[in-house]
């Protein structure tokens, strides 16, 4: 299995580009993030990779950060979504955008991609909105920067690290659920302290224990909602 490729980018197409490994040329079909992220050709580009098996072809599709690899898998767990709709969702939506359209069930933002109809969209909602949360944690931002500076640096890493956000609420009594749902929603481009604020309120008035998909979901409605 070919997790990662790192050489010489040779040539950038629309939808894929050509990586020489030792003289071996590998053909990768990216997302329009990936291209708009990669180095000046005769530079060296480090993606990692996902095989497509197909009874007639085999396929391999490049990332430019770990999160967007984790999309893909994740899109295309869903039956009827295959390669070119998932890198169709991930090329005109952004993480942020799609993980709020699945948890708000507003499958008018997911058919805006190009190829995605109402029933696959539905689908993704219906088959996703209970594992977005668990996705949240990671910053495809972030993951972009990191990637950036460690080419720079010489650094393949691209963890993410909440260490800072842990240490804000170390001298608060807040559970470890209020804390990944708080990261889950700065990770949306929500403020620290809005996040914090609403995700309080919620916990506060409900009389059932919640969890971190429900926590999530249910402060996402009321964000919206304040526009």
């Amino acid at each position: 299995m070919i997790g990662r490729i790192s050489g010489k980018l040779n040539y950038i197409s629309a939808d894929h580009i050509l990586v020489d490994v030792s003289g071996v040329g590998y053909i990768l079909y990216v997302t329009q993030t990936t291209l708009a992220n990669l180095p000046k050709l005769g530079n060296t580009v480090s993606l990692f990779t996902e095989l497509v098996v197909k009874e007639d072809l085999l396929q391999l599709v490049g990332f430019i950060t770990t999160t967007e690899k984790e999309w893909y898998k994740l899109l295309t767990s869903v039956q009827g979504v295959g390669s070119k709709a998932a890198l169709a969702l991930l090329s005109q939506l952004p993480i942020s955008t799609l993980s709020r359209a699945i948890l708000l069930e507003d499958s008018s933002t997911i058919t805006s991609a190009q190829g995605v109809g109402p029933k696959i969209a539905k689908r993704l909602v219906v088959e996703l909105k209970g594992k977005v949360p668990s996705m949240m944690k990671f910053n495809d931002q972030h993951d972009i920067s990191s990637y950036h500076l460690n080419n720079e640096i010489g650094n393949s890493s691209n963890k993410i690290n909440n260490k800072s956000l842990d240490q804000n609420f170390s001298k608060n009594d807040i559970s470890q659920k209020e804390i990944d749902a708080i990261s889950a929603l700065i990770n949306l481009g929500y403020s620290q302290l809005d996040a914090s604020q609403v995700i309080a309120k919620i916990i506060n008035s409900s009389e059932d224990e919640l969890n971190i998909e429900d926590i999530i979901r249910l402060s996402l409605k009321t964000l919206v909602s304040k526009g």
